[in-house]
């Protein structure tokens, strides 16, 4: 294993783009839906519309995607990185959609 290799192999790195991935994608689908609202009156909107958590699900999306390519090059320690922020988020969504 490379150099390169060992460092993207490790939980740490897995745990922090598992925790950041999803609020990217959060920003990205307000800069992508949204023109005038303020980030706080999107997820007003969002909360008002009944739809917070759906947009929120597919946030954490991307973070399928990831693991998925850890598990493919067999990058096992970041693969293990990236499932708890997802279990983290996940909670947080239900108990959101209480």
């Amino acid at each position: 294993m490379s150099a390169i290799q060992e460092k993207i192999d490790n939980f740490w790195f897995g745990l922090v783009l598992g925790t950041v991935i999803p609020p990217i994608a959060l920003f990205g689908v307000y800069k992508w839906v949204n023109r005038t609202n303020s980030f706080m009156e999107f997820i007003d909107k969002l909360s008002a519309w009944g739809v917070q958590t759906s947009v929120f699900l597919w946030c954490i999306l991307p973070i399928a995607f990831v693991f998925a390519l850890f598990y493919f090059l067999h990058y096992d320690n970041a693969a293990k990185g990236v499932v708890f922020p997802t279990m983290i988020y996940t909670i947080v969504l239900l108990i959101i959609d209480l």
